[in-house]
């Protein structure tokens, strides 16, 4: 996989969508449009107007999305086709969403045409004020799904996501050959350590306690020939993170154990471009108040094989079933993860699943294949929190849907966005099913026609989806 091109990015298969992000020389501003950054927008920033202006785009296809931060001070701004307004849009949010579609279309002509964004100076009355904000525009939507190679470490995201990846890896302070070395390294670890991992077999579950910070994380990195194997998958784990914050663990290969890679009351951890194979449970687990941590670019298979009902690929909090016993009767408020960019496959349950107690997540790009596995999930993504954007997303065959809320504990599986995702299920169930414990549309869902999910039996999603 090659290095995005700043402000564009393009899904890894065909014609696929493109993304260009505000930043690009792609788009043509006028007025006196300004950047604000946050590693939650597309490409890590957006441009906002407080007065007159526009911002337009020429491109080639048959589709296109706008895509924005809605915020409790954002405005009225129409949309123009070919000078032609084909809609106004309201921002306004009682709360930040970052990348939100606030417009789309399927039905151009083929060949040429223009976007525009306006502000009208207008603005709902509940809202504060009457900026316009661009985030990105989305060209061309595929409906194809292709299985992908699995990748070695792959490069950085570019610097503006703020997003830590294997590339990035400084210089190591120490280099280490051992499982006892690696912990005795992490134990001595300070702010701006970083840690090689030379390639060989490290044997043993590997635990860390380590804090860097957000300038300087502590970093251990290995190639994939760098593997942690504990030996069986009856017991221990891979790598197990504790108490832990600002720390990345990259690159390396981990297999044979119950658990991969866990993470338990971290702040600001980062698991990036790891091989993750052959594990008795779940292949990574984020738990116990872990926040603002992030998942990236990691290859997840063959999990569950000691029990498939524990076997997801990515596990973000704690069943309320457990929360007596792992956060004292508490929800686990696992919140601000990010799941970027990663690939899973051959899972005994869900790819990803998100619990109940889990809030404002970001679950963006992976891709996700479902063949001859999943015998304990009915769907690619089960999500349970509250306010989790999943945008972007390619899946290819699941046991029922692709993807899922499952809204069965009170006060949980609320606010959740889908935008932009695409696959094809083939099975029998919906593309998007919205499991609700009230009445139809009070989990305030957001599934976007955006979205390109295909051959699902059912249909695209049991409620309708919005613009």
């Amino acid at each position: 996989m090659t290095a995005p091109i700043p402000g564009i990015e393009a899904a890894a298969a065909g014609p696929a969508r493109t993304v260009i992000d505000s930043s690009s020389a792609k788009i043509t501003y006028t007025g006196s449009w300004r950047s604000t950054r946050d590693a939650a927008d597309r490409g890590g920033s957006v441009r906002f107007q407080f007065s007159a202006g526009s911002a337009s785009m020429t491109f080639t296809g048959t589709n296109v999305a706008f895509i924005t931060r809605t915020t409790t001070s954002s405005g009225k701004s129409t949309v123009s086709i070919d000078g032609k307004v084909v809609a106004t849009v309201n921002a306004y949010s009682a709360r930040t969403v970052h990348q939100k579609t606030a417009f789309s279309t399927t039905t151009l002509s083929s060949g040429s045409h223009t976007i525009k964004i306006s502000r009208t100076g207008k603005k709902d009355a509940r809202s504060s004020g009457t900026n316009s904000i661009v985030d990105a525009f989305v060209v061309n939507a595929t409906t194809s799904v292709a299985p992908a190679p699995e990748p070695a470490p792959v490069p950085a995201l570019a610097p503006s996501t703020g997003v830590h990846r294997y590339a990035d890896c400084p210089a190591a302070t120490t280099t280490v050959h051992t499982a006892d070395e690696l912990m005795a390294a992490v134990d001595r670890a300070r702010p701006g350590t970083v840690i090689r991992m030379a390639p060989g077999t490290y044997r043993g579950q590997i635990d860390m306690h380590a804090n860097g910070t957000a300038s300087n994380p502590i970093w251990v990195c290995g190639s994939r020939d760098a593997v942690i194997n504990v030996g069986g998958i009856q017991d221990n784990h891979g790598i197990q993170v504790k108490n832990s914050s600002n720390l990345v663990i990259a690159g390396m290969t981990v297999t044979n154990s119950l658990k991969g890679i866990s993470v338990i009351s971290g702040t600001n951890v980062t698991i990036a471009d790891t091989r993750i194979d052959h594990i008795g449970y779940e292949g990574i687990h984020l738990r116990a108040f872990t926040t603002d941590s992030t998942v990236v670019g990691n290859t997840i298979s063959n999990t569950g094989k000691r029990d498939a009902s524990f076997g997801e690929g990515i596990y973000i909090g704690t069943s309320e079933n457990n929360w007596c016993a792992q956060t004292n009767c508490k929800p686990d408020r696992t919140d601000g993860t990010r799941v970027l960019s990663n690939r899973i496959s051959l899972t005994g349950a869900q790819p990803i699943e998100v619990k109940e107690g889990t809030s404002d997540g970001v679950i963006r790009d992976n891709v996700i294949d479902g063949a001859n596995a999943m015998s304990d999930a009915e769907e690619w993504v089960k999500v349970k929190g509250n306010d989790w954007t999943i945008d972007g997303n390619r899946g290819s065959n699941s046991p029922l849907h692709g993807f899922a809320v499952n809204g069965s504990v009170d006060g949980w599986g609320l606010r959740n966005t889908f935008t932009g995702n695409s696959g094809a299920v083939n099975a029998g169930g919906f593309a998007f099913f919205i499991h609700e414990k009230g009445r139809k549309g009070s989990s305030d869902t957001d599934v976007s026609c955006s979205n390109s999910v295909t051959r699902a039996g059912e249909g695209l999603s049991n409620i309708a989806c919005t613009r």
